[in-house]
C-alpha cells in the first residue's frame, strides 16, 4: 500500500507472538490533521 498509495500501514501481525494475521493493518494517527486528510483522499481514490 505504501509504494501504490502512498500511505504506510503496519499489518497488526507483528503485535502478536503467534504471528496472527486478520487482515488487518494499523494506522498511525499522530499526525496533523492535512497529513491525515491526504492520506484519506489518496485511500478514498485508490479503493472507492
Amino acid at each position: 500500500m505504501t509504494r501504490e498509495v502512498g500511505v504506510a500501514v503496519i499489518p497488526v501481525s507483528v503485535f502478536y507472538a503467534d504471528g496472527r494475521d486478520d487482515r488487518v493493518v494499523r494506522f498511525c494517527f499522530a499526525k496533523q490533521e492535512s497529513t491525515l486528510k491526504a492520506a484519506a483522499e489518496r485511500l478514498a481514490k485508490a479503493f472507492l
